[in-house]
């Protein structure tokens, strides 16, 4: 199958790297002209376990092209991934510019067209997005009819940075929304040796499967690190507390993201929460929880700076930078805003991140690093042996091994742990603390 895929950020590379590696052609769009250049050549613009093997076989087999530009008629392709970012406005909903305008730009590329290809948002939208604005520009600017002319249907993406190829390959489940049954068809035929639950739901169903999805991961790790406060305040292991409460699959539905940690981030789940916020906002709807959400993430973030603070260091060390380990993104991440807050207060920072890159960042990934924290190269260390000079030392990512942070300790520095490492105790060692045990 001939497929167009649109915006090759995260979803947009990885499902072309996993599309070629099931035997289809695919063809990116992506105004970055840098992105073009890597995938023209085999590379991946993005740092994922997987995916620059499967990038690099597409490649080589002549099935992997780029443009920056919309290709003429779409190039007769037979399907097109609508896979374009949709940033947060600054009053919290969601901008949907982008998308809108790629829908317009094949709007008018179909208007000439002989082919009608299937086009399959993925972008993630608010609820009624794609009926009553996508649509509506589709058919003003190629002519045609949604349901008697083409097909359009929007298939929301569950994939999370770092296993994002596993995820593809081993889904949770496989939503579609359609506008009229029956449009998802060539789709649904495309997963037929994938195995997960399907469903074939209204557009405003799958739209709002998303969003729900990705508020109930932002409660979940705002309830654990909630509960590991109120423990670490009573004298109790917080991480013993998780493990018997995750051990109830039954009630507590799965262990993921309920364990106590740092604050969430990414670009997901912040951006998700804010609009819906703001959803609720305009349809004068109370989301205590949800209000709250936001409120609690902040709190554990100012909470870490002012722990640290409180220990007057003059050199901090953090271990992970990127949002998630095994990944280079840094939109909204958590440990970029505590980086942030300390540079402000004069502490000389040392950040150790394998995965991070400044010569590979590129779009809304280096912006916002830029906007954070200025000159990234300069905080950057090749190694953790350069973290040895810190008075006190963040493990932000498990990268790290226990015989290291024991290291550490018994030299005199203190360690602070926000991925509960093991081998680190009960009891715990002299100097190590985690974030909530």
């Amino acid at each position: 199958m001939n497929i167009t895929i649109f915006g090759m950020g995260y979803v947009g590379i990885v499902s072309a790297a996993c599309l070629l590696r099931d035997g289809h052609t695919v063809t990116g769009v992506d105004p970055n002209e840098a992105k073009v250049r890597d995938l023209n050549a085999g590379r991946t613009p993005i740092q994922e376990p997987g995916v620059a093997e499967l990038l690099a076989a597409g490649h080589a087999s002549g099935r992997l092209t780029a443009t920056a530009t919309t290709p003429p008629g779409l190039g007769n392709c037979d399907m097109a991934w609508i896979c374009v970012g949709t940033p947060s406005r600054p009053d919290g909903g969601v901008n949907t510019q982008q998308v809108e305008r790629c829908i317009r730009e094949i709007g008018t590329a179909l208007r000439e067209a002989r082919t009608r290809p299937l086009l399959v948002a993925r972008s993630t939208v608010p609820p009624g997005t794609v009926r009553n604005c996508l649509i509506p520009a589709l058919e003003q600017t190629s002519g045609l009819r949604v349901g008697r002319d083409l097909h359009v249907v929007f298939h929301p993406e569950f994939l999370r940075e770092g296993c994002a190829v596993d995820d593809f390959d081993h889904p949770p489940k496989i939503v579609v929304g359609e506008a009229h049954p029956g449009a998802a068809d060539p789709l649904l035929k495309l997963y037929e040796r994938y195995t997960a639950p399907r469903f074939r739901v209204g557009l405003e169903v799958a739209e709002m499967v998303k969003y729900s999805d990705n508020l109930f991961h932002a409660v979940k790790v705002v309830f654990a690190n909630e509960i590991g406060a109120l423990a670490r305040a009573v004298g109790a292991d917080a991480r013993q507390v998780a493990e018997i409460f995750c051990s109830d699959t039954k009630l507590n539905i799965n262990p993921y993201y309920l364990r106590p940690g740092f604050a969430f981030g990414g670009s997901c789940l912040p951006k998700d929460l804010r609009a819906m916020l703001r959803l609720a906002q305009q349809q004068s709807i109370r989301v205590p929880l949800f209000e709250a959400t936001a409120e609690s993430n902040r709190v554990r973030i100012e909470e870490l700076v002012e722990r640290v603070l409180s220990y007057r260091p003059a050199r901090v060390g953090m271990v992970g930078l990127a949002f998630k380990p095994r990944t280079d993104d840094m939109r909204e991440s958590p440990y970029v805003a505590v980086a942030k807050r300390l540079i402000g207060e004069g502490i000389e920072l040392r950040i150790y991140d394998p995965g991070v890159d400044t010569r590979r960042l590129l779009g809304s990934n280096q912006a916002a690093v830029q906007t954070a924290l200025g000159h990234l190269e300069r905080l950057l260390v090749a190694s953790l042996d350069e973290l040895a000079q810190c008075e006190l030392i963040l493990v932000n990512h498990p990268t790290v091994t226990a015989e290291c942070v024991a290291g550490w300790l018994k030299s005199g520095l203190r360690v602070i742990d926000l991925v509960g490492m093991p081998g680190l105790g009960p009891p715990a060692p002299s100097g190590y603390e985690g974030i909530a045990w």
